[in-house]
This record gives structure tokens, C-alpha cells and sequence, in this order.
């Protein structure tokens, strides 16, 4: 294998670790701090508050976070549910 490909190989490998930090680091966490009610799942700004689960299917609520407070927004316009 000449140089040339030995380093470009390298470098692909160092891309595909560090592309593989930052995409587990920007995947959803559930987030429960003690004593603060239903579990969150979130990223950074934006969650998703799990109420209860029926048959294994979450629900519950769209919140925000303000504050490191989870809220619920309210919207200038409607929102309306997606069916199938």
C-alpha cells in the first residue's frame, strides 16, 4: 500500500470516529431530574414530557426548555395532529 492511500485511509477513520462522538452526542437523552415529575426525552431545547405509555407507545406533551425549567409552549397558530 503506497503512502498516499495509507493516509487518506487514516484520515477517513478519524473522520468516521469523531463523525460517530458527535452523532451519539446529538441523539435524544431522557432527562428525569430528581424529584421533578414524568420523564423527558430531549435534545438540546426541544422535548417530548412522557405522560404514560399505552401498549408500549409514549404519550404526552411537546415542551421547551426556559429557565432549566421543561414548559409547555403555546402556539400563534393551531397544531394540529397527523393521522394515518
Amino acid at each position: 500500500m503506497d503512502k498516499t492511500l495509507r493516509q487518506a485511509l487514516g484520515h477517513l477513520a478519524i473522520a468516521a470516529v469523531f463523525g460517530a462522538g458527535w452523532w451519539a452526542s446529538a441523539t435524544a437523552q431522557v432527562v428525569q431530574p430528581p424529584g421533578q415529575g414524568p420523564n423527558v426525552i430531549s435534545g438540546l431545547n426541544v422535548g417530548f414530557r412522557v405522560e404514560r405509555t399505552i401498549g408500549g407507545v409514549p404519550e404526552g406533551r411537546l415542551v421547551v426548555l426556559v429557565d432549566g425549567r421543561w414548559v409547555e409552549p403555546t402556539f400563534s397558530t393551531g397544531v394540529r395532529l397527523l393521522t394515518k
